[in-house]
């Protein structure tokens, strides 16, 4: 199984199912923890970004492949679209109350790509290249 297909509503609730599927697809491939755990917490970024500002009943397409030494991890949103950031993403102030979502998934992988074009949707690519072989027994 190198590659794993989803498709959720944009619902908070549902963003559960996604990090669960890729946590067994990372384990299924037999990443090391840590990188699961990174990529994770990126695809929640993502989802949510996805849920919060697409502005669409359109379902999220979601899709995790494995390229010889990388993991790569697709979300894809047909909503309202924006201008995607250029060049790396700061940490917005202590005391903001959003904007952390690019920055943080800048943080947890090795590349990340975003795709947007206002009214044509968005697609943020991210993943991260296999550390280390790894003991861990495949997911049951």
């Amino acid at each position: 199984m190198n590659v794993l297909r989803l498709s959720i509503p944009p619902v908070p609730r549902f963003a559960q199912t996604a990090r669960s599927a890729l946590s067994m697809f990372a384990g299924f491939h037999r990443l090391p923890k840590q990188d699961e755990e990174n990529l994770v917490f990126a695809l929640g970024e993502a989802v949510a970004n996805a849920i919060q500002h697409a502005a669409t009943d359109a379902a999220i397409e979601i899709k995790f492949n494995m390229y010889g030494d990388s993991i790569v991890a697709k979300v894809r949103d047909r909503g309202q679209g924006f201008t995607p950031p250029a060049g790396s993403v700061s940490l917005p102030s202590l005391f903001a109350e959003a904007g952390r979502g690019f920055a943080i998934m800048q943080r947890c992988t090795d590349f990340l790509d975003v795709a947007s074009k206002p009214g044509s949707g968005t697609i943020v690519t991210f993943g991260r290249y296999r550390r280390e072989p790894t003991e861990r027994a495949p997911a049951s």
